[in-house]
């Protein structure tokens, strides 16, 4: 009986060597790199290894209008122009919104791995589009009266010299 329970003993304790050999050879490394320790990832195939760098996704939101409010699914993302990594492949509702212009909504299809810019456009409301106007007529304005005040350059008036008179008018 005593023989069957230290042969038992000693199977378990050479079963779980290898564990305890693989720990010390782990925590041995522990002064190395900090890159070589993400190197090694246990169970993980080279080629899950590219999918998971090939799913990096870009997307570039720009717009006409200088600092929009860009919102993804209807939450606020940032402004306009905003660059944004690593979004999830799929479909996603976009709106741009500026106070004073009307607001442009949109879905767009984000896929996995590539880069993709999307432009939006917005137009001003009735009230911007006044004010846009009423600054631009000032300005054609203002262009017109200083260009009428403007001294125009006179004509020089002809001088003549003795050479350039014939004999006959001279006496």
């Amino acid at each position: 009986m005593k023989r069957s329970i230290f042969i038992f003993g000693l199977i378990t304790f050479l079963s779980f060597s290898p564990l305890f050999a693989q720990q010390v050879a782990d925590s041995s490394q522990a002064g190395s790199d900090s890159q070589d320790a993400f190197a090694i990832i246990p169970n993980l195939e080279p080629e899950e290894v590219r999918d998971i760098e090939s799913s990096r996704t870009k997307v570039i939101f720009k717009t006409n209008v200088k600092n929009c409010r860009i919102s993804l699914n209807h939450e606020f993302q940032g402004y306009s122009k905003l660059s944004l990594l690593n979004l999830v492949e799929g479909f996603y509702l976009l709106r741009a919104d500026k106070e004073g212009y009307d607001y442009q909504e949109k879905f767009v299809y984000v896929e996995r791995g590539k880069e993709k810019t999307f432009y939006i456009e917005l137009e001003p409301n009735e009230e911007t589009k006044k004010k846009l106007e009423a600054r631009a007529n000032a300005q054609s304005e203002a262009k017109a009266t200083s260009q009428a005040e403007e001294p125009k350059a006179e004509a020089e008036p002809e001088v003549s010299t003795a050479a350039d008179q014939s004999i006959g008018d001279i006496q």
